[in-house]
């Protein structure tokens, strides 16, 4: 026989012992011993059984005697033996290749821990090849794995302090983000250094000390933070040119951007979503930054009020990122704003001449 149907002893009650050796099993169906509730020996020997399903012994709670020598058995799932676990008395599991390894390690331990059990054939139940290198070929009564298999706290503690390691230095990094990324800078500057070039001319001889471009979206942040921040900081900054509303009228409008552009110490573009999508925001763009090609002179800073992806970004703007121009990011937390007050102001102080010898920021 080489197969055994499912429910294929229904009606046999009373029977006790079952000898389905020297066939050709490789498989028991889960239900095959079904309605065997008094059987008491199974001969399963000189098959080529695989494994045994976890639920083909759960109806028969009398099984005594077990037989699997001289079969292709490597693995063992534990629930199998579960039903039968308090009658059992003897069990053959002689002549298989037994992997005899860490998940293994039950079946050796409840052999020799029940003094009721008894395994058939000792001498001849050894640890086949899939079994850690050193209990192959050995006898599996001699199978000890709790050195091998036991609780290995290094194993599980190592990953975890890793985890917790790292978790920690994200947040510390995140936490203190602004001042690392100061002294990456200065660090950056002491190893690379630059020649810097800066304009003779001070901000007393322009006509305006600041010139202000901004959406109209935009004009309460302007008017809240950037703003403040000017007139708290640069005191002397008393010229400026916030917005439309302080451009030169009779003019025409493009005509006035340029006369506020040109004739200003310094420039802040406040880039916004809202605002690269404006035509005429995008035409006073280009007017600060044709500037700034003209005169080699970094004259226009741009300040980003948000996260814009470099997809959305203007091919304008990416070129002038590309091409290291100044810039600042206004932070959404509070402790990042010092950071953004003394860069801004460092860059507003200064005009220095296009170079590419100065590191980008």
């Amino acid at each position: 026989m080489s197969n055994i149907p499912s429910k294929a002893f229904a009606g046999l009650e009373s029977l006790k012992n079952l000898d389905l050796s020297r066939n050709y099993i490789a498989k028991l169906h889960p239900d095959s011993l079904n309605g065997l509730s008094k059987l008491e020996s199974v001969d399963l020997s000189e098959n080529r059984l695989l494994y045994l399903d976890s639920d083909v012994f759960s109806n028969n709670q009398n099984i005594s005697r077990l037989i699997l020598s001289r079969n292709q058995l490597t693995f063992f799932n534990q629930n199998t033996f579960y039903p039968i676990r308090s009658s059992l008395l003897y069990i053959d599991l002689s002549w298989n290749q037994i992997a005899c390894d860490c998940e293994l390690s039950w079946l050796v331990r409840w052999v020799i821990s029940t003094p009721t059990l008894k395994l058939l054939q000792g001498d001849n139940t050894v640890c086949g090849i899939a079994s850690l290198e050193p209990f192959r070929d050995k006898p599996f009564l001699d199978f000890n794995p709790t050195k091998l298999c036991g609780f290995n706290v290094n194993l599980v503690c190592l990953p975890l302090i890793v985890v917790i390691s790292l978790v920690a230095t994200i947040i510390l990094v995140y936490n203190f983000r602004w001042q690392l990324r100061r002294w990456l800078f200065l660090l950056k500057l002491a190893a690379l250094g630059y020649i810097e070039a800066r304009d003779p001319r001070e901000h007393d001889h322009y006509e305006y000390d600041l010139n202000i471009i901004f959406h109209e979206d935009d004009e309460a942040w302007v008017r809240e933070h950037l703003r403040v921040v000017i007139e708290e900081r640069l005191p002397q900054f008393q010229r400026k040119v916030c917005g439309d509303g302080d451009l030169v009228a009779g003019m025409y409008y493009l005509e006035a951007i340029d006369y506020a552009v040109t004739r200003s110490y310094k420039t802040v573009v406040v880039l916004s979503r809202a605002a690269i999508k404006d035509r005429w925001f995008m035409l006073k763009f280009r007017t600060a930054i044709d500037h700034v090609t003209d005169t080699q002179t970094e004259y226009v800073v741009l300040l980003f009020l948000e996260d814009i992806p470099g997809e959305e970004l203007p091919f304008l703007v990416r070129l002038c990122l590309s091409d290291g121009r100044p810039y600042v990011h206004w932070p959404e937390d509070i402790r990042g704003r010092e950071y953004f007050c003394d860069e801004l102001i460092a860059k507003l102080t200064i005009n220095l001449k296009t170079n590419d010898l100065i590191p980008n920021e």
